[in-house]
């Protein structure tokens, strides 16, 4: 009888261990069966065994903890009461299934309520298994080392369940908070790109429109580009009501998107009239992802051809000037290449205009602003007299003087009433540190502009605004003539005329003052008898003591290019168009060779180092302290 009772008590601590592994791999059955399993036979099959086995995984625990006595009893039961948890949230899984459905009468119910109860019950059942799982296990490992001990700590096995359940609470709490926040109307993306949106410029435009503008787009029901798209058109809407926006699956409506000449998914239609302009996205997230970048400048390019006809901008050629520099000054970014694109962004066509153009006759007719950007040669009389009676006619002027190369341009600002000062301006406080030397004192840099009209938005925004102005002269105001002029750029008044180059004060030749850098010119022009039933032109102008401040080099920053984008709507009348365009495109860093070997070195040398110092550092610390710490306790024993 004796052996007997030793032969059951040798097998039921050998039961135990098997007990955790056939529940879990029970569950691991029951989720291929109905996860994964490829027919109804292998479903059935594969689910009817975990759930049998973990059926029978629970029944033996309870059977254990009653044969048990003492601690060990109340932490046997403590498991097998988490395994029929488990067995609990298995019940509730089984009438989420189309099964369950039919029988509960859950399939009959209304959509709206259906979706609740099938919501409340995912929820609940997938809670109840975690609650269950993660205790279950950690128990039992905690309890592992002490089965075939005769007594058992039930302290450290209760305190490892206690741990688990928080951790499983913390698992539920994010679970649920991201379940929670996928149902709301709304979205953050913290991806490495996000898509533009409609900026506060574009909405205007849109706003501006005296007939209605509609936006056709032609992307896949369900499609990641497309809803991207949708939110951006979306939000332009509600500020732009006359903006009627129609979305379509091009499949499904083959009529229409022949129409509209669509062969592509991806594709925004703009139309207002007879004005049509295409803007092509693409369906494909990856391709699409610089598109979207860059959604709200292309869409506003798109936007003004619909709006209005195209405008002719032509840059003065011949005498230098930075729209066509080479070489050298090519090479260092004294370019007007990203002029020229701001310009076409605002559906402006660009022309040259040079003596064989009829620079030295006439301005064309068809001409919206003419630019003359820092000519290192000066204009012959013949050209100056043209860009006088094409003033004087009510044309719009944009004069960028540059200082550095010695040339007579005051016969250029006086055309429309300024008077230039060629001397370099400078300043030992607020400059631009690029070459870390004293010519980087005449790299100046403000944010003091006026209310007017060509600068409302980097007036409105100069606390972020600064724009920067490379080898910049002053301007004044010629006595004696009628313009109106308002000087809507000025430097800091720690600027000084450098007479004589040196990049330093000199007293008293050299003072310290406001100095005059852009001048906004404008005249009204006396009425024609031949314009009869037509608003008289206005000459606008505006004249910039300093041409590198719109080049390549120097639209890096970004409110040079803000600056120069208030300057072109200005004069070509679009003054209410004033606002940035929003992207989300990465900003080009210029880095010299020399910064890169300081990267370079830093990264490989000077990291590991740093670090390896800090570690020798701590360690020397601790084997000093150590001696005097042994010294201590035994001058205490």
């Amino acid at each position: 009888m004796a052996l007997k009772t030793e032969s059951t008590a040798a097998r039921v601590p050998a039961l135990a261990w098997t007990l955790a592994p056939i529940y879990v791999a029970s569950l691991v059955l029951l989720f291929i069966g109905e996860r994964v399993a490829p027919s109804d036979g292998w479903r059935y099959a594969l689910s009817g065994v975990g759930v049998a086995g973990a059926v029978v995984a629970t029944a033996l625990r309870f059977v254990l903890s009653s044969r048990a006595s003492g601690e060990r009893r109340s932490i046997e039961r403590s498991l097998a009461l988490l395994s029929a948890l488990g067995l609990a949230a298995l019940g509730l899984y089984f009438t989420s299934t189309d099964t369950g459905k039919l029988w509960l009468g859950i399939a009959k119910a209304e959509p709206a309520t259906r979706a609740r109860i099938e919501g409340a019950t995912l929820i609940t059942w997938v809670a109840l298994l975690v609650i269950a799982l993660l205790p279950l296990l950690l128990g039992e490992l905690a309890l592992a080392p002490m089965r075939q001990s005769a007594h058992v700590e039930a302290r450290r096995v209760r305190a490892a369940i206690a741990a688990a359940l928080s951790v499983a609470f913390a698992i539920l709490y994010v679970g649920l908070f991201i379940y929670a926040a996928g149902t709301l109307d709304s979205k953050i993306d913290f991806s490495y790109y996000r898509t533009a949106r409609p900026s506060e410029s574009t909405k205007k435009m849109a706003e501006s429109s005296t007939e209605p503008v509609k936006v056709m787009a032609f992307f896949p029901q369900i499609n990641e580009v497309g809803m991207e798209v949708d939110g951006y058109l979306r939000e332009l809407h509600a500020a732009a009501p006359s903006l009627q926006i129609e979305t379509y699956d091009r499949l499904l409506v083959p009529a229409i998107a022949r129409a509209e000449k669509v062969n592509q998914d991806g594709v925004l239609v703009l139309s207002r009239g007879k004005l049509r302009e295409m803007l092509t996205i693409g369906a494909e997230k990856k391709p699409a992802e610089t598109k979207l970048k860059t959604l709200d400048a292309d869409f506003q390019k798109a936007l003004l051809k619909v709006l209005r006809d195209a405008h002719i901008v032509y840059f003065s050629v011949g005498h230098g000037e930075i729209n066509e520099a080479a070489g050298t000054d090519a090479a260092e970014g004294r370019t007007g290449k990203s002029l020229r694109r701001l310009f076409e962004s605002q559906n402006y066509t660009v022309k040259d205009l040079g003596l064989a153009q009829g620079l030295g006759t006439e301005v064309p007719d068809d001409a919206t602003v003419v630019a003359v950007l820092g000519p290192t040669k000066a204009l012959l009389p013949e050209e100056i007299a043209t860009l006088k009676r094409y003033a004087d006619k009510g044309g719009h002027l944009l004069l960028a003087l540059d200082p550095e190369p010695k040339a007579d341009l005051a016969p250029l600002a006086e055309i429309v009433g300024i008077t230039w000062h060629p001397a370099p301006l400078a300043t030992d406080k607020t400059s631009v540190r690029r070459r870390y030397n004293n010519s980087d004192r005449g790299i100046l840099v403000t944010n003091r502009f006026s209310s007017h009209a060509s600068v409302s938005w980097v007036s409105r925004n100069s606390s972020r605004a600064a724009v920067i102005f490379p080898g910049v002269s002053s301007l004044d105001k010629k006595d004696g003539d009628d313009f109106k002029i308002d000087f809507a750029t000025k430097t800091f008044p720690e600027t000084f005329e450098d007479l004589n180059g040196d990049f330093e004060l000199t007293e008293p030749a050299e003072k310290r003052a406001t100095y005059n850098i852009g001048a906004a010119v404008s005249r009204a022009i006396a009425p024609r008898p031949d314009w009869k039933g037509k608003d008289p032109p206005e000459l606008r102008a505006f004249v910039l003591a300093d041409a590198d401040s719109l080049s390549d080099m120097w639209f890096q920053n970004e409110p040079n290019v803000l600056f120069a984008l208030d300057l072109i709507r200005w004069l070509g009348g679009e003054e209410s168009f004033a606002g940035s365009i929003t992207t989300t495109e990465d900003v080009r860093i210029e880095q010299t060779k020399q910064k890169d070997q300081a990267w370079f070195y830093a990264t490989i040398f000077g990291a590991p180092s740093l670090l390896l110092g800090v570690g020798l550092m701590v360690t020397r610390r601790k084997q000093k302290k150590a001696p005097q710490k042994l010294v201590a306790k035994e001058k205490k024993a």
